[in-house]
């Protein structure tokens, strides 16, 4: 992630640095302000005089990339509802920027740092999801996709494990048919996660219970043919 992000911090203030040192306007000399305090990784400090930038110098060729500066800034000195925020605001200003990627990506990453773990509460993570896919469908060719790709399967794989979690107490519980419906979610939409074999084994279990025989077969035969080695196709072989 830092790397990624100092990428661009770096190629957003290459221009402020090629002017002659000599005459440089006030706009210019704020500019370099705030680099030296994102260089020193004095963050809040920067966004403190980013707030006022656009006010300060509203028709500066610096202004727009203060912007995303902001976002930056903001984002790394732990203030990420603000970076959401600022983010937000950035896209819907500025559609077309040939940046507007990185602020759609900024935007998924503060999504991305404030979910939680599987066993809790979601809502940040579906967020993030959402914004990711955001990300990869307008921007397939982003030097931000390949991470923001990775950063979706690791929220697919939570999102699989709050299913499961909730499958598992369901099934202790006895209550099958809720317990069959959760585990049948990541069936359907987390295939390609790690608790997808753990999930196999609870549905075709939870069809077993319910005396679905014919189905907790099928299960148990999926769950076998495309996990030959897991432990949970041994289980799973009682059901055949």
């Amino acid at each position: 992630m830092k790397k990624i992000v100092c990428i661009l911090f770096v190629s957003l203030l290459a221009s402020a640095c090629a002017s002659d040192p000599v005459g440089k306007s006030a706009a210019e000399i704020d500019y370099n302000t705030v680099k030296h305090k994102l260089d020193k990784g004095k963050y809040t400090e920067a966004n403190m005089l980013l707030a006022d930038y656009g006010t300060n110098h509203p028709y500066s060729k610096y202004t727009v990339q203060a912007e995303l500066l902001r976002v930056f800034a903001s984002y790394k000195g732990g203030e990420l509802i603000l970076s959401e925020i600022l983010s937000t605001e950035f896209i819907e200003r500025h559609p077309r920027h040939p940046d507007v990627d990185y602020a759609k990506y900024m935007k998924a990453m503060t999504h991305y740092r404030q979910s939680a773990p599987a066993e809790n509460d979601q809502e940040q993570t579906m967020l993030a999801v959402k914004a990711f896919k955001r990300l990869l469908s307008e921007h397939p060719d982003s030097e931000y996709a390949k991470d923001g790709a990775r950063r979706l399967q690791l929220l697919y794989t939570r999102l699989a494990g709050h299913e499961l979690n909730v499958g598992k107490y369901y099934f202790d519980q006895g209550r099958y048919v809720a317990a069959a419906n959760r585990f049948q979610v990541i069936l359907e939409k987390y295939q390609t996660t790690r608790p997808i074999e753990e999930g196999l084994y609870y549905l075709a279990a939870s069809y077993a219970k319910l005396g679905v025989k014919d189905n907790a077969r099928q299960t148990a035969i999926l769950l076998k043919h495309n996990y030959p080695n897991s432990e949970w196709s041994r289980k799973a072989e009682q059901f055949l």
